[in-house]
């Protein structure tokens, strides 16, 4: 048994894959140039703690009586609310590299040392958008 089967949460792994799924798509765009940068950080990972926070509330929040609710895929708004979280938490990353300076972030190179300050705060306000 996993530790996650344990918590009696055996689908957050998939509910998570759905929520790479949604961010990749979020930071899409016609812009080739404004799909790279904004999805620079979404595709370096990170634990999506926020994500999983989201979706382990929605589970909670459902309304059964038992664990056996947890035995389904959490909703379309779940998905898109763990999203959500995760996409303003990046944007304040962007912003924050620019006032610390920072190099590197999450193992790769930040987006205002790669690219710039300006493209770091403009990226950061689209993902925060």
């Amino acid at each position: 048994m996993s530790p996650l089967e344990a918590l009696g949460l055996p689908e957050l792994p998939a509910d998570l894959i759905r929520v790479e799924e949604a961010l990749r798509s979020s930071v899409a765009h016609s812009d080739p140039f404004l799909a790279d940068v904004a999805g620079h950080l979404v595709a370096a990972g990170g634990k999506r703690l926020r994500p999983a926070l989201t979706i382990c509330s929605a589970y909670a929040s459902s309304g059964a009586s038992s664990s056996k609710h947890l035995e389904r895929s959490a909703s379309t708004d779940a998905i898109s609310g763990g999203c959500s979280v995760e996409l303003v938490h990046i944007g304040s990353l962007y912003h924050d590299d620019v006032i610390d300076e920072a190099e590197t972030r999450r193992g790769v190179e930040s987006v205002n040392s790669r690219w710039s300050n300006i493209v770091a705060i403009l990226a950061g306000d689209f993902l925060l958008a």
